[in-house]
């Protein structure tokens, strides 16, 4: 077996796939690119990869990409232990509850992070405050469908992984944990505390 993972740092969407091969105990590969000097976007990358992103698997030869997609076919190749539930409609909302949490997001995400990567005095305040509003607001029908439930869907499962990624991003901002989530606050430092986690803080 021979597992090899193309990731860069820092990548949100690669660890999410790190954090899976250590939930597993799969021992892999890393070729860790360097995004700013644009080696994600050379012709033998972009063999692997059309999109010229990070993360890419190559399983013996078997390459895919995109991260949530990598997960789940980590999930079905190696299934112990599982990190999908056996009901299929708790399966259908871990998806649902993935794509709310990353896509969902992504229009206030996307500016709080371009703001975060700027030097702290060239970042426009009313930008990051807008954008966090939007983030929270968002943030809240995650916090009624994690309810007093440990995991998203009880126990852990792939969008709790898949799902985390973003809320360490927060967290390296000094957004989160925050009173108003108390819910997702508590998952997350249950995450954290997580070996498989504890690296990304």
């Amino acid at each position: 077996m021979a597992i090899k993972l193309y990731d860069a740092i820092p990548s949100s969407n690669s660890d999410r796939v790190k954090i899976l091969l250590h939930e597993k105990g799969l021992a892999y590969e890393r070729v860790t690119l360097d995004l700013k000097k644009l080696e994600q976007k050379r012709p033998e990358f972009l063999r692997l990869n059309p999109y010229g992103k990070v993360p890419v698997l190559d399983d013996n030869g078997k390459i895919l990409f995109e991260s949530c997609i990598i997960n789940e076919y980590l999930d079905e190749q190696y299934p112990n232990p599982p990190f999908m539930p056996r009901d299929p409609y708790l399966r259908g909302r871990a998806r649902v509850l993935t794509d709310y949490g990353i896509n969902h997001l992504q229009d206030s995400y996307t500016p709080l992070r371009l703001e975060m990567l700027k030097k702290i005095e060239e970042r426009d305040r009313g930008v990051i405050d807008g954008a966090v509003k939007g983030i929270f607001d968002r943030l809240q029908y995650l916090e009624s469908a994690l309810g007093d439930q440990p995991y998203l869907v009880g126990d852990i499962t792939l969008v709790d992984i898949d799902i985390v990624t973003r809320f360490l991003r927060l967290h390296q901002w000094g957004l989160f944990p925050a009173p108003a989530l108390p819910k997702l606050s508590a998952w997350f430092n249950r995450m954290i505390a997580r070996p498989s986690v504890k690296p990304f803080v």
